[in-house]
């Protein structure tokens, strides 16, 4: 990314970026307001400035990771704005331009509520606003971002000092043809704010309508603000008439949250990935600003991809989980014509490998020393997950959700059925269903025993999960304890996932020990998309010949025939 620009007379980053050729005369002169938002320690700034030839304006920090989060706020901002007015004037309701208003008057009321100042300051801003919205004066000062204003200084020219009844007598005497001039002048700013937010440019016609709607929702902000500089605190019935904005199913078309829900639907996601995903995509709709479907080009995406990289999410899961989740909801919506084109495609974090930072396996010295932590456990979860997944490779999650009824004997060969649990658990894919024999070492150790104690019922989690819910799957819970406590026994490097290492040194250990790939491939559910692979079919004999001689790492010495503890309920 380029470097920030700077100025002379200032040590803060600055945001500088020519305007489009293409609309540079529709919106030269134009006031942006825009909430700059809060990185880290730096809190939300709002701020204000005028396009001429290029979008200049400070980023109101010192620090560089802020400003490029700002800048890329920003300038994905701007590019809403230009799109908006490359397209046709949008075509508005009277309940939209309300709902603007509305946005306006609520605007008003956060800035000042709490403290309104002195009655006099409102009963300026009123008239200079009344006297803007119908014409009596040629000229105003502008109501500035958040509300503030010159409106004393104004006031005073305008009217003379007059206050109170004298002061409605006065305007009431103005003439009222000196036309829009001055209340373009007053809430200009406002109404192409609130116009911003929704991406959206009107003709001159609905501006002006939509103007007249602001500064009667501006007076109606000042007359609250007024009782409560007066004392009275009293709820305002006037913020009850204003409704809140709504897209025309026509302007709107498909919202991400409900192509996203229609994918659902279709596919059944697991929990896990249904709750990743929604939060992927509120991350990117409040990003851009808007929810809308088609509305999100791929410089929306990119600008999102490097504002979640300069927030110091990894690459690996940039690129990997935000950007594939939007890539494969748009891929679906276009082969269900609900979108046309794919933002996201093409669109990735340009990273080269580093040396050191490769994923690693346990050891066999790691190994037997956890599985020696894990003898003194006694809670399930930690007694047993180790073990069963150093000795059957299997997936921490598959291993979580196994019920009492998941260990099975097929043709004499005692193994645990991994497959979609009775509450809702699901599998990576179709080909991790599975037989997998169990290890001599973990039928020595009891766990059949406490398995078929538990019956038709979970193993490593309490209650089971309740069918059809979006919730997080109670296994997972029982996962991340697992990598906790394991972290807890000092297994700290960060290169070896704590619980998955160990799936990583079962596929190792099992090479060593001269076990094929096919028949590790096939114990621990790793597809092979070879043609010819679909051809071999691995037995439960083979199977447990392999696991049988797969080594199990030094454990302290024991009297031979001892139980290493007693068996946990």
């Amino acid at each position: 990314m380029k470097r920030h620009a700077t100025r002379s007379d200032s040590g803060l980053p600055q945001f500088k970026k020519r305007i489009p050729a293409d609309v540079a005369a529709q919106v030269k002169g134009r006031v942006i307001t825009f909430a700059l938002p809060a990185v880290g320690r730096d809190p939300e700034e709002t701020i204000s400035f005028r396009l001429g030839e290029f979008a200049k304006v400070s980023l109101r920090t010192r620090h560089p990771e802020t400003a490029k989060v700002r800048a890329l706020a920003l300038a994905t901002h701007l590019e809403t704005l230009w799109e908006a007015v490359r397209q046709a004037p949008a075509s508005v309701s009277q309940r939209q331009l309300d709902a603007m208003a509305g946005e306006v008057y609520r605007a008003l009321i956060s800035e000042h509520g709490d403290n309104p100042g002195t009655p006099d300051r409102w009963e300026k801003f009123k008239a200079l606003t009344r006297a803007a919205l119908e014409g009596r004066i040629s000229g105003a000062p502008a109501i500035q971002a958040k509300g503030q204003s010159d409106d004393d200084v104004a006031a005073d020219l305008l009217f003379g000092g007059f206050t109170g009844s004298d002061l409605t007598e006065w305007i009431d005497a103005m003439e009222a043809n000196q036309g829009e001039r001055a209340l373009v002048q007053r809430v200009g700013r406002l109404t192409f704010w609130t116009l911003d937010r929704h991406g959206i440019t009107v003709d001159s016609v609905n501006e002006l309508d939509l103007m007249r709607r602001v500064a009667r929702a501006a007076l109606d902000a000042a007359w609250a603000l007024k009782r409560r500089a007066g004392g009275d605190w009293r709820p305002d019935p006037a913020a009850e008439r204003f409704p809140k904005f709504e897209a025309t199913a026509k302007e709107q078309g498909i919202i991400l949250c409900d192509l996203f829900d229609r994918w659902a639907r279709e596919t059944s996601p697991a929990p896990s990935t249904r709750s990743t995903w929604r939060g992927i995509i509120d991350s990117l709709t409040a990003h851009v600003g808007h929810d809308e479907a088609s509305r999100i080009t791929p410089e929306h995406v990119i600008a999102w991809k490097d504002a979640r990289l300069a927030t110091g999410r990894a690459v690996k899961t940039i690129n990997d989980s935000d950007l594939a989740c939007i890539r494969a909801l748009y891929r679906w919506g276009i082969a269900n014509r609900l979108v046309k084109e794919n933002p996201a495609v093409g669109v990735q974090v340009a990273a080269k490998r580093k040396a050191g930072t490769a994923m690693l396996p346990y050891q066999d010295a790691d190994v037997a020393r956890l599985l020696t932590a894990a003898e003194r456990e006694s809670l399930p979860y930690r007694r047993w997950l180790p073990m069963l997944a150093a000795l059957t490779g299997a997936r921490i999650g598959e291993l979580a959700a196994l019920w009492g009824s998941s260990v099975v004997e097929r043709e004499g060969v005692i193994g645990i059925e991994i497959a979609p649990s009775p509450d809702g658990a699901t599998l990576k894919n179709a080909g991790s269903e599975r037989f997998v024999p169990l290890h001599p070492e973990i039928i020595r150790t009891g766990f059949v025993e406490f398995a078929r104690g538990k019956g038709h019922a979970p193993l490593f989690y309490g209650k089971p999960a309740r069918r059809g819910s979006e919730a997080k799957h109670p296994s997972k819970g029982t996962t991340n304890h697992l990598a906790s406590w394991i972290r807890e026994q000092g297994f700290d490097n960060e290169r070896i996932a704590p619980a998955h290492g160990l799936r990583h040194f079962w596929k190792s250990a099992a090479s060593r020990a001269g076990i094929p790939d096919s028949i590790a491939d096939a114990i621990q559910g790793h597809s092979d998309d070879r043609a010819a692979a679909r051809y071999r079919h691995i037995s439960i004999a083979q199977m447990r010949d392999a696991i049988e001689r797969f080594p199990v790492p030094a454990l302290p010495a024991r009297e031979p025939g001892a139980a290493i503890l007693p068996i946990p309920a």
